[in-house]
């Protein structure tokens, strides 16, 4: 994988079910935190990444 897009959502993919571990205490918490935080990480790079494109782009 070379892209940066594709690095940042492989980041989103591991971090979010470290943080899910680490901050909640049940399983099934646990996981919709690790779901809405890789939503929100893989859509914030998404979101950025076009923020930048129209800017720079």
């Amino acid at each position: 994988m070379t892209s940066h897009l594709g690095m940042m959502i492989l980041f989103a993919a591991l971090v979010s079910p470290v943080f899910a571990a680490l901050h909640r205490d049940d399983l099934s918490s646990g996981r919709a935190f690790a779901v809405k935080l890789f939503a929100s990480l893989a859509g914030g790079a998404l979101v950025l990444s076009w923020v930048l494109y129209l800017i720079f782009g």
